[in-house]
């Protein structure tokens, strides 16, 4: 197994327990994070023996979305650089989203932006009630480009909308209501619990029907669009994030500031 920087891999039985490492930052993603995140599921995928992921972050949360100092450094990239860099984040999200193990989701704490496309890439996604929410890319003068069309899968798009539009907070309750979480809990503990139960139960299923389950389930909710939708996105993204509305809005944001708009 490899070593890494940004994560830690914790595996048992059947199961890799996965842990985002960047808890000084709330476990924010980086170009290091998104690469090694993509480098794990690629290396997982060779490994039979395991069936499950379980994606979890350390410290107080799951993932606080995009690290703005990362986001803000594309501004100095080539257009050629800037493309590639966004394409890193859809790459590493597919990766998840295609994987043939079972991807669980455990979010708790700030999940926000990129974190909220990370759950919404796993095949079940669990959080607790006091968890906090945002899809607050358009305060920071972004589109939530490379995450939407997870979203999408998981959400009435009217509902996105507003959430995006707002970029107001929600709690664990109503991603629930909303589709992005498939069980809301009490507690951490109650979710872990959970959790466990449910490998057991996953386990008395056959390997390869399970794998063909999720496949079958994916093409026909899928058709083509969502590796077309994915296939657009990093250009999008590459784009608006250079644009000197994103530029405002991120420094804005680093600043402890209100953005200048226009």
């Amino acid at each position: 197994m490899e070593n890494y920087q940004t994560l830690v891999v914790k595996p048992e039985g059947k199961t890799l327990n996965l842990w985002l490492n960047r808890s000084e930052v709330h476990n924010a993603l980086n170009r290091e994070m998104i690469v090694e995140l993509h480098r794990f599921f690629q290396w997982a995928e060779e490994q039979p023996s395991y069936r499950f992921v379980v994606i979890r972050g350390e410290g107080k949360s799951f993932c606080a979305g995009a690290d703005l100092n990362w986001m803000k450094e594309s501004a100095t990239l080539s257009e050629a650089e800037n493309l590639e860099d966004s394409r890193l984040l859809t790459h590493m999200l597919m990766a998840i989203y295609r994987s043939s193990k079972v991807v669980v989701g455990a979010a708790y704490g700030n999940i926000f932006g990129g974190g909220t496309g990370l759950l919404a890439a796993c095949d079940i996604a669990y959080t607790v009630s006091n968890a906090r929410f945002s899809l607050s890319e358009t305060r920071l003068g972004l589109v939530a480009a490379s995450i939407t069309p997870l979203l999408m899968k998981r959400m009435k798009a009217s509902r996105l909308k507003e959430l995006i539009f707002s970029g107001r907070h929600f709690n664990g309750e109503e991603a629930y209501e909303n589709g992005l979480a498939d069980r809301v809990f009490e507690s951490v503990e109650d979710m872990d619990r959970f959790i466990l139960q449910l490998l057991e139960q996953m386990l008395k299923g056959g390997p390869l029907a399970v794998i063909r389950s999720k496949q079958l389930i994916n093409e026909l909710s899928d058709g083509t669009s969502m590796d077309e939708y994915m296939k657009q996105m990093p250009e999008l993204l590459a784009e608006v994030r250079v644009t000197p509305e994103a530029q405002e809005g991120i420094t804005a944001f680093l600043e402890k500031r209100t953005p200048d708009w226009p």
